[in-house]
């Protein structure tokens, strides 16, 4: 958000053991407390924001890999490239104990304890509402992130406590409600969410009607799944899809056409325009509200703002450090490790599978724009020195690199400024898992602030785009028996990419879970959709990197229910998902 408020609600421990004992020894007196605290529209908005913020630690919270394994570490797309003895792309390491799941679960268990209480706080007659309306869009904002947070616990962990109404005393027997109960829940609270939020909003980043049917969608599908396959609910699929995609609530369609501040750049297309770090003077090619209309909700960070970054992370968003290559850090070829403007500064922490660099794009076709040198950059050049602001009279320069080839010969490869880096020549571990593989443009930079590429990245996430509402809507026709739409909504997504139209016959689970990659690789949180569709073992075993194919199991398509979650309700049953 712009303009972004904290307050801290009051909320018990429940669900996840509290390592800080400070936490016990603080006085409630020390808090505002719902009832006094939220009596108007305008105080509960103030609420409302803080949700925003939890929400966006799910995209950008420390500087540390673990934190992003839901965008599909160790499974078809990314591995972890350091060691082959990493959580994740080594999947005997994920366990009932592996933190990032305490971290979590915990975190949507908080925020729903908060939501449940703002909601409970709506009907107090003591709130001054200007008129029903007003009341039912604040309880539609609140039920839109009750449903968020069910939505990814459901698809994460399956089957947990689905609780309506606040906690008011700590308890130590809550027990699992089933997967089918939590998707029936989020389907219930994104009607809702629909039926009242506003079509649009002036604030970036804030939540409305398109969003809700997004996730509606997403929810009738899993909900039909996990029903055995019901035909009427992937029909609501259908529906809910179709009201963003036929412009019923807002004016929403793919950008087709170059756009943006950076438009006139040549060589690039309107994907590449979608993912342009915010300019110096604040314009956001994300954003729906400057004329992104693919954009549904976007995450919203700003470096220039007090409170636009989360805490963890208070100097930039780490998209490029997690995905891009460190390239920079050779000393290899011209390179002098250190890292320049135009080369960002990559840490490699996820690396993009073979399947994904290689295999995906060999199945979508030549043509497919995705895959081109502006969107995903594999040559790789010895710097250039007018490029990196070098006296342009040491462009006469050549590189000198020894290098051992894959055969054990000792080699000289030498290159003058902009010349091609050759594959053999890249014969460590370090030089193919860290240093150069491709580089999927859209999660960096060519550019910094201050041109400074360790801090001076800050990008935006997308959270709902259009693209994925065409997809979502091509899963539920296909699961409905309708391949022939399913095909139609796939290629307008591949249409904009100038892609080679799918055939109706071609259309499975797997081709739309390809496109998916092809489209959303970095966006989406790949390991969820894994996990809902209950195919994470599936793809990976097929599709992963070889330490992720012998590790992972097929327990692993749900994640472990914390340790410390079980320990805490001691006083009922709380099985762990099979096999952990």
């Amino acid at each position: 958000m712009k303009k972004i408020i904290y307050l801290f609600f009051l909320s018990f421990s429940l669900f996840t053991g509290c390592n800080d004992d400070k936490f016990l020894r603080e006085n409630a007196d020390d808090f505002l407390t719902v009832d006094n605290s939220y009596l108007n529209a305008a105080q509960f908005r103030t609420g409302l924001n803080e949700f925003y913020r939890i929400v966006r630690q799910n995209y950008n919270f420390q500087d540390n890999p673990v934190y992003f394994f839901y965008y599909g570490a160790g499974t078809d797309v990314f591995f972890r490239p350091n060691s082959d003895q990493e959580p994740f792309t080594d999947w005997s390491y994920i366990n009932s104990t592996t933190d990032i799941f305490r971290i979590i679960y915990g975190r949507h268990y908080g925020m729903l304890q908060n939501v449940n209480q703002l909601l409970k706080q709506t009907e107090n007659p003591e709130v001054r509402w200007n008129s029903e309306e007003e009341k039912l869009a604040i309880q539609a904002e609140a039920r839109f992130f009750r449903g968020y947070c069910y939505r990814f616990l459901g698809c994460m962990f399956g089957g947990v406590p689905v609780l309506k109404e606040p906690v008011e005393t700590p308890s130590l027997a809550f027990t699992r409600n089933s997967r089918e109960e939590v998707y029936q829940l989020c389907v219930e609270d994104f009607e809702f969410a629909g039926e009242h939020l506003p079509v649009s909003v002036i604030e970036p980043g804030r939540v409305v009607k398109a969003a809700a049917y997004h996730y509606l969608s997403e929810m009738y599908i899993a909900l039909a799944d996990e029903k055995g396959g019901d035909k009427e609910l992937y029909k609501k699929a259908v529906d809910a899809a179709s009201m963003v995609i036929d412009q019923k609530v807002g004016e929403y369609h793919l950008m087709t056409e170059r756009h943006g501040y950076r438009k006139d750049v040549a060589g690039k297309d309107a994907f590449w325009d979608l993912f342009q770090m915010r300019s110096v003077d604040g314009f956001s090619n994300f954003s729906y509200q400057t004329g992104n209309k693919e954009s549904i909700w976007v995450i919203q960070v700003d470096k220039f703002i007090t409170g636009g970054l989360n805490d963890g992370l208070s100097t930039r968003t780490d998209q490029e450090r997690v995905f891009w290559p460190a390239f920079w850090g050779s000393t290899k070829f011209g390179y002098d490790g250190v890292a320049r403007d135009w080369m960002g500064r990559g840490i490699g922490w996820l690396r993009p599978t073979n399947y994904f660099n290689y295999d995906l794009w060999e199945k979508s076709g030549e043509e497919d724009q995705r895959n081109s040198e502006a969107n995903i950059n594999r040559i790789f050049r010895s710097p250039d020195p007018i490029i990196d602001g070098v006296e342009v009279a040491n462009y006469d320069t050549t590189y000198v690199t020894e290098v051992t080839l894959a055969d054990g010969t000792p080699y000289t490869a030498k290159t003058r400024p902009g010349d091609i880096i050759k594959k053999e020549w890249l014969t460590s571990r370090q030089d193919t898992m860290e240093r150069i593989y491709p580089r999927i443009m859209k999660l960096g930079s060519d550019w910094h602030y201050a041109a400074e590429p360790a801090n001076g990245f800050v990008m935006e996430f997308y959270a709902i785009r259009m693209a994925e509402t065409y997809l979502l809507r091509a899963e539920a026709y296909m699961k409905y028996g309708d391949k022939d739409n399913a095909a139609k909504d796939i290629n307008v997504v591949r249409s904009r990419a100038k892609a080679v139209p799918a055939t109706a016959s071609e259309i499975n689970i797997d081709y739309i879970l390809d496109e998916r990659a092809r489209e959303l690789v970095g966006e989406e949180f790949r390991t969820m959709t894994l996990c809902r569709l209950g195919l994470l073992y599936d793809r990976t075993k097929r599709f992963g990197y070889y330490a992720s194919q012998n590790t992972v199991n097929e327990k692993n398509n749900l994640c472990p229910i914390p340790q410390s979650v079980i320990d805490a309700n001691s006083q009922a049953k709380f099985p762990n998902n099979p096999g952990f």
